[in-house]
């Protein structure tokens, strides 16, 4: 058998093993005869126990006293009345000589071959035996809808209560429900009426439900962001069942469901909104973003959707401009050097070391992303854009003072300007060989630039600055234009020739551009 109704199983009617209809003396009879029975220690037995069928019922003077009493309150007995068996009819007496026997299924078929009140009820509380619910409602149905009228006269003619079919029903269906379960009632319904009384009876509780666990959540701290996010797990954890019921009895355009749907999926996008503003997690975004998306899957109302879409698309954004999560480490080790280098000088040699310590970070990058992955061009071009920074910054610094004396001289007097190179008060050797150390570090940098993979657009900016810098490299001698490779210190030239070879070169020359990404991501 199934899991038999508990108001079956603990009925008043079936503690004194009496029928629903046995009149008030065989209810004083049997239970003079239980407590004869209970004071000499012997077990009591009646025909109705259902030996077979129901498990067995243990007695006592205290359960009988209180089986009577319930059945003197009127509405309390035609509500057990309901959930016991009725012998009224020839017929009954065939079948209940069957399911004396344990054969339940033929008592069934006996029943079956007439619909009176008494074979309906019996019929019904055989199949909530045998754990049928569906055929157990439908005999019901048939009851109710056919016999409610006059249902308590036949129950107990002296009975002075008064209830129409439809509360008699609705006596019935509550009864039931809180053994079986209202969604369970509802799955197997057939008739209309029945089913919209069913729906009001589940909605009430699943709203209530639902309510609750919101207001739980709200009273979560806010600024915790471990405990927010919790929150929100457990509120559509302890909320799932709920709402998918609901949504399976109300249509989405119900003020009812939009207003509950909004209350819960607005509450959970709170809950992510908390977590994401106060959280240090590196997967924060992502983690979120679930939440977020949840609630989005869940509000109907206009004004809720609008809100989570807007929440989600922020959020979206903000997880497009972060890496991949299988390159987090590579990210992290790459975005710690630059925010390290945005706080040093522009010297190259910070270049230098910039470009050494994230090569090896991007090259993995770049093996596990592949070369043509935006997020990886996108962070090795902000690595050299601000490594050339640098280097433009302190090769223009050093072939300034240079440019500023090859004005100066190109305005003076012949024989004042020779009186002031060949007196020597001027050492233009030194002043050039800085120039020509500084450009020989910047080549050095450039060349090691060359190995990372940059974005198309900026690459024609930088090839624009590599191109001047060899320039500039090839007219002081640091290298051969042809070849590229670096010199080591020229010789000193100091004659007045020679210094001024060097300042109008120096003159003719056009700067580098400045373009730097200091940006970090």
């Amino acid at each position: 058998m199934g899991n038999v109704p508990k108001i079956i199983l603990q009925n008043p009617f079936r503690i004194l093993g009496v029928y629903a209809n046995s009149s008030k003396r065989d209810i004083l009879a049997n239970k003079g005869k239980a407590t004869a029975f209970l004071k000499v220690n012997r077990p009591v037995e009646y025909p109705l126990d259902l030996k077979g069928i129901l498990p067995p019922v243990s007695r006592t003077v205290e359960q009988f006293n209180e089986a009577e009493s319930h059945l003197t309150i009127a509405k309390e007995q035609i509500r057990f009345a309901q959930f016991w068996f009725l012998k009224m009819t020839p017929l009954d007496d065939i079948a209940f000589n069957h399911l004396f026997a344990a054969n339940i299924d033929e008592a069934i078929s006996i029943w079956s071959k007439k619909n009176s009140l008494s074979s309906l009820q019996n019929k019904m509380l055989c199949y909530l035996i045998k754990g049928n619910l569906s055929e157990a409602l439908l005999s019901a149905q048939q009851l109710y809808n056919t016999f409610g009228d006059g249902y308590i006269v036949k129950i107990d003619s002296s009975s002075t209560l008064h209830m129409s079919a439809i509360e008699l029903r609705n006596l019935f269906i509550d009864s039931l429900g809180e053994d079986v379960g209202t969604m369970n009632l509802l799955k197997v319904a057939t008739d209309a009426d029945w089913k919209t009384y069913i729906s009001s009876q589940t909605i009430g509780p699943l709203i209530s439900k639902i309510s609750s666990e919101v207001d739980k959540a709200k009273r979560v701290d806010h600024k915790n962001p471990k405990a927010r996010f919790d929150a929100a797990r457990k509120l559509a954890s302890a909320t799932k069942e709920a709402f998918t019921q609901l949504k399976s009895l109300l249509p989405s355009s119900d003020p009812q469901y939009q207003m509950i749907a909004d209350k819960l999926g607005l509450e959970i996008l709170q809950c992510g909104i908390d977590y994401y503003n106060n959280s240090d997690d590196d997967d924060a975004p992502y983690n979120a973003m679930k939440v977020q998306k949840q609630a989005q899957s869940i509000v109907v109302g206009t004004l809720a959707k609008q809100r989570c879409d807007e929440n989600v698309k922020i959020l979206q954004k903000i997880i497009n401009d972060l890496p991949p999560q299988e390159v987090k480490s590579e990210y992290k080790a790459i975005k710690a050097e630059l925010s390290k280098f945005a706080k040093l000088p522009d010297k190259i040699s910070y270049s230098v070391s910039l470009l050494n310590n994230t090569k090896p970070h991007l090259q993995s990058m770049k093996y596990k992303l592949g070369v043509s992955s935006s997020y990886y061009l996108k962070l090795s071009t902000q690595v050299v854009g601000n490594a050339l920074h640098n280097v433009i910054e302190e090769v223009n610094e050093a072939q300034e003072p240079l440019a500023k004396l090859g004005e100066l001289l190109k305005g003076m007097n012949p024989y004042l300007r020779s009186s002031l190179l060949s007196g020597g008060s001027l050492d233009i050797d030194e002043i050039r060989n800085k120039v020509k150390s500084t450009l020989r570090e910047a080549w050095k940098a450039t060349i090691l630039m060359d190995e990372f993979d940059l974005e198309s657009d900026f690459k024609e900016r930088y090839n624009h600055n590599r191109t001047t810098l060899k320039s500039l490299c090839s007219q002081m001698g640091v290298f051969d234009s042809e070849s590229g490779t670096t010199y080591g210190n020229n010789r000193r030239t100091t004659s007045e020739s020679g210094c001024m070879v060097t300042l109008l070169a120096l003159m003719g020359m056009v700067a580098m551009s400045i373009y730097c990404i200091v940006s970090i991501l």
